[in-house]
């Protein structure tokens, strides 16, 4: 135990200016604030020189992100390439099984942030969609076309994955004698965050990305499969209903080639930060109050839509086809019961170094051991923050040619010309956060 006390000393020193130590919100407010306020590059050049820590994967996301909406596409590519190998790497070491219940020495003896940083599922999905929108700006549909499969199958592999996890860490939970149903009242503002969404992998918004990309070219049965498997997500959507019986009217042949359709896709907001919260836990030596990650219902705020002009009559407003705010708090509810159990043993490790600490050293070791105790507690707040809060799109119908399409919202508005092909579809992309809006235009 005097090793991992001494370990401390050097934890306390060499991590003090990471995630370990200070929040990640705080850290990335270096590149989320230069976002919402339409300047992406400054937040990439602050990023940059950070994607080689121990958190690389989580930074890699952020500036891959940042490069593309600062329009910097092929950076963004070689970026996310990055980021699929991490992945990878992650997922042949199979660290999601070592480390999401068996805490590490390091970890045991400071905090979850200790740990490498795995991601969540939502965030894989959403890195596969904004690499196909790389490879659409860069004229390369094929490419595009892959990495929308992609998506596809990790949202099939990782509600497999979720699944197995969630039973490890309820097998875990039971044999540490960790009950998570008494800390219900404790994850209440999380649990109604969460309860927004029913699943925190399924994407109607990357479904619809995808259909739309195969109704462009011309692969109306696939553009069929993929605005189904969005309508099942989200059943109610006018938007996913009118987007699944043209398809599968041009699967019968049935095309009006005097007029097309333009998709707007919109990116709205930004994820919210994590919250940090205290309450006490059970351990053999009595209880001790340990920090844990959460969401409020008050993190959720509501969507803004994107007006849309065309023409005289054409007009539409961006509805939500993914909260990826909720998805969020969905994610972090699922790790509960596997949180519970790595604070419960880290709160057990961090008494018997105080104990021993005391025992060999007297109060002054005591007292040391209490003020890094104090320090170290620290809740996980790491997520990737530059993602939007909500995924949302809207559509309208425009004769062939070149068309003006207004956009109004709440980073400001903007003018495009718009090529329509009839019977096609032309795709616009719109982010906003805060004063920010970016537009692009990828047209088949």
């Amino acid at each position: 135990m005097l090793r991992l006390l001494f370990l401390a000393l050097l934890l306390l020193q060499g991590c003090s200016a990471s995630s370990v130590f200070v929040p990640y919100p705080d850290q990335a407010s270096a590149w989320v604030q230069p976002l919402s306020a339409g300047q992406p590059g400054q937040g990439a050049v602050k990023l940059e020189p950070l994607t080689t820590r121990e958190d690389g994967l989580l930074y890699l996301q952020e500036l891959a992100r940042l490069q593309q909406l600062d329009n910097q596409l092929e950076a963004s590519r070689a970026t996310f390439a990055d980021v699929f190998a991490a992945y990878e790497q992650q997922d042949a070491a199979a660290t999601v099984q070592a480390s999401a219940l068996a805490a590490g020495t390091a970890s045991l003896m400071t905090n979850d942030n200790a740990l490498p940083y795995e991601g969540y599922a939502y965030e894989r999905i959403m890195a596969h969609a904004y690499q196909a929108l790389n490879y659409l700006g860069s004229g390369d549909v094929e490419g595009a076309q892959v990495e929308l499969r992609r998506a596809a199958l990790e949202q099939r592999v990782a509600q497999q994955r979720n699944e197995k996890r969630i039973a490890r860490a309820e097998e875990k939970a039971s044999e540490q004698n960790v009950d998570p149903g008494q800390f219900e009242s404790q994850f209440a503002g999380l649990n109604a965050a969460a309860a927004e969404v029913r699943s925190a992998i399924t994407n109607a918004w990357t479904f619809y990305l995808s259909g739309a990309v195969w109704e462009a070219t011309g692969e109306y049965n696939s553009a069929l499969v993929d605005y189904k498997q969005a309508l099942q997500i989200q059943p109610d959507s006018p938007l996913l209903k009118a987007a699944a019986t043209r398809a599968a009217a041009k699967v019968d042949g049935r095309r009006n080639r005097d007029r097309g359709t333009v998709v707007i896709l919109h990116e709205q907001g930004l994820v919210p930060p994590k919250r940090e919260i205290n309450f006490p836990v059970p351990t053999i030596h009595g209880w001790f109050a340990v920090a844990f990650p959460t969401y409020q219902p008050q993190d959720m705020r509501p969507p803004e839509p994107v007006h849309v002009r065309a023409g005289d009559s054409e007009a539409a407003d961006t509805e939500v086809l993914a909260q990826l705010n909720a998805m969020a708090a969905r994610a972090l509810k699922d790790r509960v019961p596997a949180m519970l159990v790595r604070q419960t043993l880290r709160a057990t490790a961090k008494y018997q170094a105080q104990k021993t600490a005391n025992d060999n050293f007297g109060l002054a070791g005591a007292l040391f051991t209490q003020i890094y105790n104090l320090v170290s507690e620290r809740a996980d707040l790491r997520s990737w923050l530059s993602l939007p809060a909500y995924g949302m799109a809207a559509e309208v119908t425009l004769p062939a040619g070149e068309q003006s399409v207004q956009l109004s919202g709440p980073g400001g508005g903007a003018t495009l010309t718009v090529p329509v092909r009839g019977g096609g579809v032309t795709i616009v992309r719109v982010v906003t956060a805060g004063s920010f809006m970016h537009t692009d235009v990828y047209a088949f």
